[in-house]
This record gives C-alpha cells, sequence and structure tokens, in this order.
C-alpha cells in the first residue's frame, strides 16, 4: 500500500510538472505600483511579488519592458505599433522556487522624456517576465498613462486651455518618423465652426521647439458649403513652428496657438 501511494504520489507530481510547463500551476509574477499615472522624466516605484506553483520550478531571470502601443492611419490602411521603450533587468541569475513560496523585489523606474503623450490610441504598459527554465514564461501588464513634461506638457496645456478635446490619435513610431499626430475637437471657442483641426509634432525633438503639420478643416453647410468643399476652400495646411518661448507657459501656448489658428484661417470659407 506504502509503495502505491508512493507511485501515485510521484504520478501527480510528473503530472503537475507537465502542467506546469505549460503555464498551468506554474510560478507567477505580479507588478504593484504606487501609481497609475507618470510624468516623462520623473519616477515611479513599486514591487514585484513572485509566487511559486504547484512544483519547484527553476528561474533564469526577471525583467520587465516597458512598452507603447499605438496605430496611425495611412491611406486606407491602419499602421500597428508596437515598441519597447526601455528594459529593466530585476535579475539574471538562476535560482530555485519553492510550491507556493513568495517573494518580493523592489521596483523603480524613471520614465524618459520627451515620448508621444498617452492619448486616445497611444497606450503604455509594463509587461513584467519571469522567465521560467523549461517552462511558458509568466508574465503580467500593467497598463500606465504618461503625462508630459517641458514644452510638451505646455503645448498640450495650450489646446486643453482652449477646450480641445483629443478626437483622434495616432503615433508613427520611432523606426518612421516618431510623429504624434492629434486631431482636435474644438469644446468651447470654435466649437460647430470646425470638422478637424489637426497639429503633428514629434516628441523626440521636442527640447526646444514644438513644431510639425497642421490642418484646419472649416466646417460648411449647404450649396455654396459643398463647392467651397470642393475647391478646398474650406482648408488650410502647412507646417508651423513654435519656439520655447512661445511655448514658456501653458497661458503663452494658448494664446500662441490661438492666435496661429486665428491667422491660418483667414480667407477660408464662412470665417
Amino acid at each position: 500500500m506504502l509503495k502505491l501511494n508512493i507511485e501515485r504520489g510521484h504520478t501527480v507530481m510528473v503530472f503537475k510538472s507537465i502542467l506546469a510547463s505549460l503555464g498551468m500551476g506554474a510560478a507567477s509574477i505580479d507588478l504593484i505600483l504606487t501609481t497609475d499615472q507618470i510624468v516623462m522624466g520623473q519616477p515611479v516605484d513599486g514591487k514585484i511579488v513572485m509566487t511559486g506553483g504547484d512544483v519547484e520550478q527553476k528561474i533564469e531571470g526577471l525583467f520587465v519592458d516597458f512598452k507603447l502601443n499605438s496605430r496611425f492611419s495611412k491611406g486606407d490602411q491602419t499602421v500597428f505599433v508596437n515598441e519597447v521603450i526601455t528594459r529593466v533587468t530585476i535579475f539574471k541569475d538562476e535560482f530555485t522556487v519553492k510550491p507556493g513560496q513568495v517573494q518580493e523585489f523592489p521596483f523603480s523606474f524613471q520614465c524618459p522624456e520627451y515620448l508621444p503623450v498617452s492619448s486616445v490610441n497611444t497606450r503604455y504598459y509594463f509587461q513584467t517576465n519571469l522567465e521560467i527554465k523549461s517552462g511558458i514564461d509568466s508574465k503580467d501588464r500593467d497598463f500606465i498613462k504618461v503625462r508630459p513634461s517641458g514644452l510638451i506638457k505646455n503645448f498640450m496645456d495650450g489646446f486643453a486651455r482652449l477646450g480641445f478635446a483629443h478626437r483622434a490619435e495616432g503615433y508613427t513610431g520611432k523606426q518612421r518618423d516618431d510623429c504624434q499626430i492629434i486631431q482636435f475637437q474644438p469644446t468651447t471657442w470654435l466649437r460647430g465652426k470646425f470638422d478637424e483641426i489637426v497639429f503633428s509634432y514629434h516628441p523626440g525633438q521636442s527640447q526646444h521647439q514644438i513644431s510639425g503639420f497642421f490642418e484646419l478643416d472649416k466646417r460648411t453647410r449647404g450649396v455654396l458649403g459643398m463647392l467651397a468643399d470642393e475647391m478646398d476652400l474650406d482648408e488650410k495646411k502647412g507646417y508651423y513652428q513654435f519656439s520655447a518661448h512661445q511655448l514658456a507657459t501653458p497661458e503663452i501656448a494658448a494664446e500662441t496657438i490661438r492666435q496661429f489658428i486665428i491667422e491660418n484661417s483667414k480667407g477660408l470659407y464662412g470665417w
């Protein structure tokens, strides 16, 4: 009877080991952050909790990827962007985690500057990866909002002060031209007067200025509006460049943007 129980116990352990190697009943990982928002250039802290599974397993490493995913339109296509911004290595040494064993590791991360802001399509998350020898790695995903700093903050705050909300947005990624394109919707000033107000900019080149392309698309009505639309008399496109002086504060940025829109709307149908 004793031999039979031992054999059964061994069979159960082998079965559990097989399941663990497939990710069922394996060691798990959980990143716990102190906040769900982070400002560019600022730190965020937390801890990583590792819990052993049903069987003993060998761990080969633990790291956390700070990742971005977004998408943008290119003609009739939607292009998806997935990037690893940076990797934080917690450890690379091999050790054994016992069944049910709980271990905690401190986590600290300094957010890079000059990133695209969290918006309609652009999202950030930490992906924690526990490398398990001879098994499927355990992963954990924690989303976090990235708030702007510096000139990008003043630029975005300027639009917000004018009552512009993000209606649509996309980021092209560093492998292309590092461009965030934001379609703003007027909620107070200019509400009902424009179909689109679009500004693009390059986050990685925003240390001393903000520049890119803009599009002002006036809202039209009736037959005359249709004619204006056919003749492109309702829209204005071009290049813009705002200096650090023009974006020195959110208040100054708002006035810079307001004057820019007014000046470039002159001559548009219905203005």
